[in-house]
């Protein structure tokens, strides 16, 4: 599937599009309505307006993960970047960084998943098929973008038209509201999205795993799920997947991360102009990590991080490279190996993965750790484990044991993919463990900071938004 070529053109018509979704705040009036038109007017056209957002969103995933896992104790930075020191230290402050985060760009994309909603709906050029399908990742996306932003700012604006008299006088909604609408809209994208992985003709299958599916969406829920509780939903939401035995499994750990991987739910691919994803370039080391003033090739796996593998665990010499300079040896993320100054290789062989298979065990097992099915929760959990090289672990464990068992899991599993910041929060145990690692950091730890402040200008433009507390 080659999803660039396709973009360039509604790329450039899309600049008028999009133009009214710069901040949630400053949104200008509806767009040039010859534009919309244009875009909107063929299946050819507004699939690729869809396909042209995750051309912008290439760079997003690496972002999340890189900066929650400096937050977390997952990385140590080495970057005179001031953001990178600020998030490293737990001791972000609005004025420096709420900028160079994610509250404008994520409004942005939302902006534009809405734009497609509303155009989608109004148009007449559009069969009833690409409309269905195109509805169901736009929701999709609008859900995945939401999920990020109030797990990373709390409550927040639940901005669902481009009404822009509306959207720029809105307050922060609360984020149990949030996630209704989010597992609304995943609902919704479950019974419209294709069931087969679809090319950018929405009619025709591919190997590419790069426009979500229903599995994506029943993925995604079940991550939703889990994160609100309902644990009899979320074991549903992952089964639903993991039994999925013809389309998902889980491969060697060499080849998790390589494009259109079986472990795969859904992936991003990198920019036709690079054969290597974000994260190789970004976090492997090929010389003394640089005290540069941006953030890439300035941070290393944290001893926190090192030292949480079992011996023997494969995923700590699979996934984990290092780079020595005499005395000194600096440990990296290396889940994605091939990172532009490689040889030997003349296309891409990875892409960015967003949603795989593991994860969804893990879910399903601390959901039923929580509802106290034990046997199959540590059945769950062993799956991961022995594709690791692990022993499987005791069936005599109790529920305390079980759960910090899969917290354990999740931590050496799901490394520098935007989950273990989360997780801290989530289990409410982010006060006990930064409160420690930060003093370690050279910071010290406020309960605040689990929170990333509100971009300035935004609060000083938007009469009802309100900056998170201890900005």
């Amino acid at each position: 599937m080659k999803v660039h070529n396709n973009c360039y053109y509604v790329l450039l018509v899309l600049i008028l599009f999009i133009a009214g979704c710069k901040k949630l705040v400053e949104t200008d009036p509806p767009v040039n309505k010859l534009v919309t038109a244009t875009v909107f007017a063929n299946d050819n056209t507004a699939i690729a307006a869809q396909l042209a957002i995750y051309a912008q969103m290439q760079a997003f995933p690496w972002n999340i993960e890189a900066y929650t896992a400096l937050s977390s104790d997952e990385l140590v930075n080495y970057s005179s970047n001031q953001t990178g020191i600020d998030l490293y230290s737990n001791n972000l402050n609005a004025i420096n960084d709420g900028s160079a985060l994610f509250w404008a760009p994520i409004y942005k994309y939302i902006y534009q998943e809405n734009a497609i909603i509303e155009n989608t709906k109004a148009s007449g050029g559009i069969t009833p098929n690409a409309k269905k399908l195109l509805l169901g990742e736009a929701e999709f996306l609008r859900a995945y973008l939401y999920f990020y932003l109030v797990n990373l700012y709390g409550d927040a604006p639940l901005v669902t038209t481009t009404n822009y008299k509306i959207n720029s006088v809105m307050a922060r909604t609360p984020k149990a509201q949030v996630y209704a609408q989010i597992i609304a809209d995943l609902t919704d994208a479950q019974g419209k999205l294709s069931p087969t992985f679809l090319d950018q003709t929405d009619t025709s299958t591919t190997v590419d795993r790069v426009r979500p599916t229903s599995w994506a969406a029943s993925a995604l829920l079940a991550r939703v799920y889990l994160y609100t509780g309902q644990y009899d939903s979320a074991s549903i939401a992952a089964s639903n997947v993991i039994n999925n035995t013809s389309l998902f499994g889980l491969p060697a750990l060499s080849s998790v991360f390589l494009k259109n991987s079986l472990e795969a739910i859904w992936q991003i691919m990198p920019p036709s102009t690079q054969l290597y994803t974000y994260d190789a370039n970004y976090f492997i080391l090929t010389k003394p990590p640089s005290s540069s003033t941006i953030i890439n090739n300035g941070c290393g796996i944290s001893t926190q991080l090192l030292n949480a593998f079992e011996a023997g665990d494969q995923r700590k010499t699979t996934w984990i490279n290092n780079y020595k300079n005499g005395a000194t040896t600096w440990y990296y993320p290396y889940k994605y190996k091939d990172n532009g100054l490689s040889t030997g290789f003349s296309t891409i062989r990875e892409y960015t993965m967003v949603l795989r298979l593991a994860e969804q065990y893990l879910i399903r097992a601390e959901a039923r750790a929580q509802k106290n099915d034990l046997v199959d929760a540590i059945s769950d959990v062993n799956v991961i484990r022995k594709r690791t090289g692990l022993a499987a672990l005791s069936t005599t464990l109790t529920q305390a044991q079980v759960l910090s068992a899969i917290t354990h899991e999740r931590q050496v599993e799901l490394f520098t993919e935007a989950q273990r910041w989360l997780d801290l929060k989530r289990t409410n145990t982010v006060d006990a463990i930064m409160s420690v690692v930060t003093l370690q950091k050279g910071g010290t730890w406020n309960t605040n900071q689990q929170l990333y402040p509100l971009q300035v200008s935004d609060i000083l433009t938007g009469t009802n938004l309100i900056q998170n507390p201890g900005y």
